[in-house]
């Protein structure tokens, strides 16, 4: 190899790495930013809606018996209260329905997520049977 092909060889690699670093520096940021603002912002009420048993298959099916709506009171209420909605438009397939709200306790934190939303083990979407309906809970920002 000649002097100048190893030269443009050697700024080629640093250009390489330059760009990889700043590509690091990039993610970096926004994992820090995105992470910020999660923890500084957290949402304040839960949602459920109502799901085709279609979407289930994307995610984890929880049947509620009386052990699961104790570890899950948020649901208990939902879905026993007088006042649930069951009424709502026949569904076509990949439909959801709003069924309601119930403002949050306290701020939602990772503990939350994981026991309403999402498997921590799997990073699957957490759906709930119930009297042969299948809900997924969601949450909503109020600030």
């Amino acid at each position: 190899m000649t002097p100048l092909h190893h030269e443009k060889s050697a700024r080629l690699r640093r250009y390489l790495i330059a760009v990889a670093a700043a590509g690091f520096v990039l993610l970096g940021c926004y994992v820090v930013v995105s992470s910020y603002i999660a923890a500084t912002i957290p949402p304040d009420a839960l949602l459920l809606y109502e799901v085709t048993e279609e979407i289930t298959q994307k995610g984890i099916v929880i049947r509620l018996d009386e052990e699961e709506f104790r570890n899950l009171p948020v649901l208990d209420a939902f879905l026993r209260d007088e006042e649930h909605n069951t009424e709502g438009e026949p569904y076509a397939p990949g439909d959801i329905r709003l069924v309601g709200s119930v403002d949050y306790p306290e701020k939602i934190r990772q503990e939350t997520i994981d026991a309403y939303i999402f498997d921590s083990e799997t990073g699957r979407r957490k759906y709930f049977e119930y009297e042969g309906r299948y809900y997924r809970v969601g949450t909503i920002y109020r600030d």
